[in-house]
């Protein structure tokens, strides 16, 4: 079996009608590395990649939530921070790293020229659409646990397990009673364990414009933070749900 029938078999259709692949049109298994359901599996973790991808890009650009957000001080001042999430763009390197190794080992091994994107998506895409390039070069039997590394290590930065906590319910009997303002109820939410991990102070201020709680009434001097009865802040921060992205709320 030769490069050019395998570059043949690999720049068909992904997948047609009727959920067909190259895998499944492709009958002679002499040359392959991997079995067909390795194969099959593979080819489905780089299908995943692209989406995973976009997911990262926002991660790196703080698009999405992650852990505190900048609070704005009584005096109107904003705490600085960094304008990307460093955690998000070393995972992001890696993946486009480890794509890159296999693309180039593809390249030399089967004699192909990359004609793709040179995005993550990119480099993802390619090997799929010649999964049966892929699984005839030598030393694609890594190739799995590899790229499976890369994609737990981002999926880890993109969607972080939930931190194991146990809500304390007279704790949160308690704080139901305080006055505090936005800022102070953030910093209180962080002690009420699962439930409450995204009340942060912006979270509170869209509560507020979409009328589901209103400030304690005054006197207050105009320069000094409104107050909110936490109870009623926690009530309207389960009720109303929350999106996912920060440039939404």
């Amino acid at each position: 079996m030769g490069t050019t029938d395998a570059g043949m078999a690999s720049n068909r259709m992904l997948e047609d009608s009727c959920g067909v692949t190259p895998l499944d049109r492709w009958i002679d298994d002499t040359h392959l590395f991997l079995d067909r359901n390795a194969a099959r599996d593979l080819a489905r973790m780089l299908g995943d990649i692209p989406d995973l991808a976009e997911d990262l890009a926002d991660a790196r650009t703080r698009q999405t939530r992650f852990g505190a957000v900048d609070f704005r001080t009584r005096n109107g001042a904003r705490e600085q921070r960094l304008p990307f999430n460093p955690a998000a763009a070393r995972v992001e390197d890696e993946l486009r790293a480890v794509l890159v190794s296999w693309v180039r080992l593809v390249c030399e091994q089967r004699d192909f020229a990359y004609d793709g994107a040179t995005s993550i998506a990119g480099l993802a895409e390619w090997l799929q659409r010649n999964i049966i390039a892929f699984v005839m070069t030598e030393g694609v039997e890594d190739a799995p646990a590899e790229i499976g590394a890369a994609i737990e290590a981002a999926v880890s930065v993109v969607c972080p397990p939930a931190e194991a906590s146990s809500v304390d319910a007279a704790l949160v009997l308690r704080a139901r009673a305080v006055r505090l303002n936005a800022s102070g109820i953030a910093k209180l939410a962080t002690q009420l364990g699962d439930g409450y991990g995204n009340l942060n102070a912006r979270r509170v201020r869209t509560l507020r414009a979409a009328g589901l709680i209103q400030p304690v009434p005054g006197p207050w001097s105009r320069d000094w933070p409104e107050l909110f009865v936490v109870g009623e802040v926690l009530d309207a921060h389960r009720a109303l749900p929350a999106r996912q992205r920060a440039k939404d709320v």
